[in-house]
């Protein structure tokens, strides 16, 4: 491979160079990725690009179909199938025939308009929703927002939530350790890299922080609502934040904005994982920090009303919220939640509260929410292979509805408080 590489060092003049969709990488001086010129499209035929999450909900499968016009909305994409695990435990017996329903439509690019990448959710008949899709729950969710069928509660104003997701990731190597981890040369437990340039330990981070920027370029061409990116504190460590996005839509940007990741780093020849804690035993976590509010702690005197969640929050049983969090097998955010070595990280069995603070905090408001009084509420306990679906249904249950209220809290389970003036709490 490496051979038929070379072969391929073609003499560029700068006009042809100009017209790579990334040029050339190199690493010790080797050839290891040449991106092709794009090629014209003289035809009124399209390609979609079809993405759905596999078993795990963070890890995707993708496949091609061409159609002969350019769809306009999401409702155009014509169902398909393919073959799915029908629940995260990955048996062989489960793995069956599904149909892959359109759910999000995006521009490609990768190929460029009028080629579209398409998100799609499974199903295992027309009519039933397969085991691995939390899609259709969150809509669920986000519908009783509108009108409680438990209670016949309908909020005077629209509840109107907003969510948003700080998608952490390491680059690694194949060992799964960080790409540029040295522990021979730095003290991780007093390093900061955290939105540094320049520093000491910046071997490979030229290359990581392109990455990231043709990451958000693409997702912003894509029409995915990426809002930022960062250098997180970490070796190879990188994050980038979707949102906000109205009710199920968090889920639909956050999962594409994966899948252009994903693509990307195969073009780079770089390895990037979305899993919490790459390397079981060691100090490297990834978080998925859920931001959420509703129109009320978004409007003057919204502070209280998200003091007003956070109480049920910390008034609720944290077991069933967690495990919507991490659906994963491997349960890589118990370890992330329980290990000590770092104060960046909620605990797994303490509720921390601290205002605008970050150490140890479970639920925090980030400091200009407090300083005018209305915004959002951050949860810190998600993890970076959070399932978007799963984890905005979840706490809207918790710090709405109340639905997993320790015994004797009842009374905060009264929905009339959402239609209430901030100086009444």
């Amino acid at each position: 491979m490496e051979k038929a590489y070379i072969k391929l060092k073609v003499k560029l003049s700068l006009k042809n160079f100009g017209q790579l969709k990334s040029g050339i990488m190199e690493t010790n001086g080797k050839l290891q990725f040449v991106s092709m010129p794009d090629i014209p499209n003289s035809s009124k035929r399209v390609i979609l690009e079809y993405v759905f999450a596999n078993h795990t909900n963070y890890q995707f499968w993708s496949r091609v179909k061409v159609v002969d016009r350019e769809p306009k909305t999401v409702n155009d994409c014509p169902a398909w199938d393919s073959y799915m695990w029908n629940s995260v435990y990955q048996k062989d017996s489960e793995f069956i025939p599904m149909l892959t329903k359109p759910v999000a439509m995006f521009e490609n690019p990768f190929l460029k308009s009028p080629h579209k990448l398409v998100l799609c959710d499974m199903w295992k008949t027309n009519d039933e929703p397969a085991g691995i899709n939390t899609r259709v729950q969150c809509l669920e969710t986000m519908e009783r927002l509108k009108n409680d069928p438990k209670t016949g509660f309908r909020p005077k104003v629209p509840h109107d939530p907003w969510f948003g997701i700080e998608q952490e990731y390491i680059v690694t190597r194949s060992d799964n350790f960080p790409a540029s981890y040295e522990p021979k040369d730095n003290d991780y437990s007093t390093l900061i890299l955290y939105c540094s340039m320049g520093h000491v330990h910046d071997r490979n981070v030229a290359l990581e922080r392109d990455l990231s920027m043709k990451h958000l370029q693409a997702c912003i061409y894509a029409g995915v609502n990426a809002c930022g990116c960062i250098r997180e504190n970490g070796p190879s460590q990188w994050e980038y934040q979707v949102g906000p996005c109205p009710g199920v839509e968090i889920g639909d940007h956050l999962q594409m904005s994966r899948y252009i990741l994903l693509r990307l780093g195969e073009q780079y020849g770089l390895r990037v994982t979305l899993k919490s804690v790459p390397v079981r035993g060691e100090a490297f976590f990834s978080s998925g920090h859920l931001n959420f509010s509703v129109r009320k702690m978004r409007e003057e005197g919204g502070i209280k009303f998200i003091h007003h969640a956070i109480n049920l929050l910390a008034k609720s049983d944290p077991i069933p919220l967690l495990k919507i969090y991490d659906q994963t097998l491997d349960q890589g955010n118990t370890e992330r939640l329980t290990n000590t070595s770092g104060r960046w990280h909620p605990k797994q069995d303490e509720f921390v509260f601290a205002g605008d603070r970050k150490d140890f905090t479970t639920i925090r408001i980030p400091p200009l929410v407090e300083a005018e009084g209305r915004g959002y509420l951050e949860d810190r306990r998600p993890p970076s292979s959070v399932d978007p679906y799963a984890a905005a249904a979840g706490l809207v249950r918790a710090c709405i509805f109340g639905d997993f209220l320790r015994p004797g809290n009842e009374q905060l389970k009264d929905l009339s408080v959402w239609d209430k003036d901030p100086s009444e709490l």
